[in-house]
This record gives structure tokens, sequence and C-alpha cells, in this order.
């Protein structure tokens, strides 16, 4: 175990590609709809291991971060993709259906190819998509709202942006204050205020969860969200190390956690005058969220 782990660790640092599983292609008259869903979080907030925890369930496949709902976001937004659309006989409710046809499809074919019943996407991005994702899967899919402390995520942004602005979506707020750190926290706290207002216009669809809390209990606090899927409790998602998962684009430190352990209080070595900037500026979210301040 350990020789694996170092010869992954060293893939890493020569900047191999790294080992997937190999998809086995589904036959067009052999695919089916399936139950779409997502994991949507802020980055840095968790999200890889609740995918690998989903993915280890028997009848749940999570393939890695997807990327391309934005590019169809960008052609369902245009006015002049859909002057396009429509002069050649594609309307609005035309262009929804075929985009649903051709991101669903590729999901739907993931998650047989894998013998799995129904899939989730995890990608941060697709947090600024949520109402795109309604109009592409409707009333039937389902949400997995993943939230991690405000400062938490800013710090652990900021050390993979290597203290640049410009490496990480907390830029545009550069214009507003001088520090990283800030800057990541007022994303944070823009990407969660997004969320909080899906999650109160379609509250049947989505469950709420707590890195902090399924990362310190996990046997207390997943079971509830299987049972939020109408999926039994399986107790092998705890062992997800067990589990071969695709790679992708994703965190590769969650390759080598074996075991669930929360990672919080990294703020604590922040300049006071950062600290408390940060602490005004995202408090209302953070006491939404149920964090002390």
């Amino acid at each position: 175990m350990f020789f694996k782990r170092l010869w992954h660790r060293l893939r890493q640092i020569r900047g191999a590609p790294r080992e997937r599983v190999v998809v086995r292609e589904i036959n067009a008259a052999e695919r089916r709809r399936l139950p779409p869903g997502f994991i949507v979080g802020v980055y840095r907030s968790g999200t890889t291991l609740l995918r690998f925890v989903l993915d280890s369930h028997p009848n749940i496949a999570v393939p890695p971060e997807s990327n391309f709902i934005n590019g169809l976001a960008d052609v369902w937004r245009s006015e002049w993709y859909r002057k396009g659309f429509f002069g050649v006989g594609v309307d609005e409710a035309g262009l929804v259906s075929r985009l649903r046809d051709f991101a669903g499809d590729i999901f739907d074919a993931y998650a047989q190819a894998k013998g799995k019943g129904r899939w989730f996407d995890k990608t941060p991005s697709y947090a600024e998509q949520l109402e795109f994702l309604d109009t592409l899967f409707g009333p039937e899919c389902r949400y997995l709202m993943l939230y991690r402390h405000g400062l938490d995520v800013a710090t652990s942004m900021t050390r993979m942006q290597k203290g640049d602005a410009n490496n990480g979506p907390g830029r545009r707020f550069t214009h507003l204050y001088d520090s990283v750190r800030v800057c990541n926290a007022a994303y944070w706290a823009e990407q969660c205020e997004r969320m909080l207002a899906f999650e109160a216009a379609h509250p049947t669809q989505c469950f709420r969860l707590r890195y902090e809390d399924y990362a310190a209990e996990p046997e207390r606090f997943l079971p509830p969200l299987f049972e939020f899927l109408g999926e039994p409790w399986d107790p092998g998602v705890l062992r997800f190390a067990e589990h071969q998962h695709d790679f992708g684009l994703q965190d590769s430190k969650v390759l080598d956690t074996r075991e669930f352990k929360p990672n919080t209080g990294t703020w604590h070595d922040w300049p006071t005058e950062e600290l408390e900037q940060a602490r005004a500026l995202i408090a209302p979210t953070l006491a939404r969220l149920g964090y002390p301040l």
C-alpha cells in the first residue's frame, strides 16, 4: 500500500497523466434515462471526499469533474446562438430538450457502464449554474448542498493558488480587497448565498450537509443523506478508500486520504487585520449556516 501511494505521488510530481478506469461504451439502444443529481459546493469544501463516498455506493456513480455544462449554459444564454437555432427551426424548448439529452446521455452512459442505477456530478463551478441545471433536469434532479466554514475555504483556496488571487475565482474581488484571503472569503460568501437561495426555492430537491459534520461523524450525518435519496444505507461507503474511483480534475490530496478527518481552524495564523475584515464580510452567511461567529 505504501509503495502504491508513493507511485501515485511520484507520477503527480512528474506531471504524468493519472491512471483512470476505462469506461466501456454503452450501445445507444441500451441506454436509459437515469435519475440525475449534483454535489454542489464551493471549491475546497470537501466535495471530492463526498464524491468518493457516493461513488462507493453500489447504485451511485460519480465521475470526476465534468465542466462541460458550463459550455452548455453559455450556449443556452447566448441570444446570438438562439437566433441561429431559431433559424433552423429549434425554439427555446427544443434547445433545452436537446441540451438535456446531450448532457443526460453522457452521465447516463457513464453510470450504466459502472453498473449503477443513478449518477451524481461533482463540479464546484456548477454552483453558478444552478438555475440552468434546474432548467435542464427539472424537478427529478437532486442536489446535495455541501458547505464548509468560509475562513477554512479561503485559507485552502489561497494555499492552492500560492497566494496569487489571479489564479482563482476570487480574482473578481481584487478591485475591492487587497488581501487574497479576503477575496476568497468574499467569493465563498457569494457562492454560498447563491446556494442558499436555490435551496429556499427548491426545498424538496435539496439536502444540506456541512463538511465539518460529516467528516467528524460520518456514521451520524451520512445515513440521512442516502435516506433523502431513497437509497439503502451501505456501510461500505465509509470505506471509500477501498473502492476504485476514476481520477480527473479534482483534489489530488484525497488520493492519500484513508479515513474521515475534518481539517478545521486553518485560519488562526491569519494577520489580525485580514481576519477581522473577512469575518465582518462573511458573518451573515456563517450565521445562516449555523457556524459560530
